[in-house]
């Protein structure tokens, strides 16, 4: 019976362990995180990708997923910012609006599609968007922006 008893402490030691990265594990994931963050702001999106390489995998759809286990709730969420950003700044929409799906609360999301519409130059979609959000100030600018220009002749 004790003997049973040690290989489930052990296992339970273990699970533990695995399931939290301790203070100094939490300090590393934040400078890792930070100079994820500070890489997307430089331009430098490579590296931003290696920084956070740790904390992102696909999963078998292919569909982009932050994992939950060894990084901590903060941690978590600047990684989740980040990602955020730097699928903005590398263009990658479609991956960015399944990403945004997955992690952005209610306004966030909302505002990340507005976003997308807009620089695809979906004006109707990117109108009715800010429009639904209550963003009207947004919305009027989404049409003057289209009407300036189709005046320009530019697509």
């Amino acid at each position: 019976m004790v003997k049973g008893f040690g290989g489930i402490a052990l296992a339970m030691v273990t699970l533990v362990g695995c399931a939290s990265s301790g203070p100094s594990g939490d300090q590393e994931d934040q400078s890792q995180v930070s100079g994820a963050n500070h890489a997307v702001q430089m331009g430098q999106y490579g590296l931003a990708e290696q920084r956070l390489a740790q904390y992102v995998y696909r999963d078998k759809d292919g569909a982009l997923k932050i994992k939950y286990f060894g990084i901590s709730g903060d941690n978590r969420k600047h990684a989740i910012d980040i990602v955020v950003a730097l699928l903005w700044e590398t263009g990658r929409d479609d991956t960015l609006k399944q990403f945004a799906h997955d992690y952005l609360p209610g306004d966030e999301y909302q505002t990340t599609l507005c976003r997308i519409s807009e620089r695809q130059a979906k004006y109707e979609e990117a109108y009715h968007c800010w429009n639904n959000m209550g963003e009207v100030d947004r919305a009027e600018r989404v049409i003057r922006t289209e009407a300036t220009l189709r005046i320009l002749g530019t697509p």
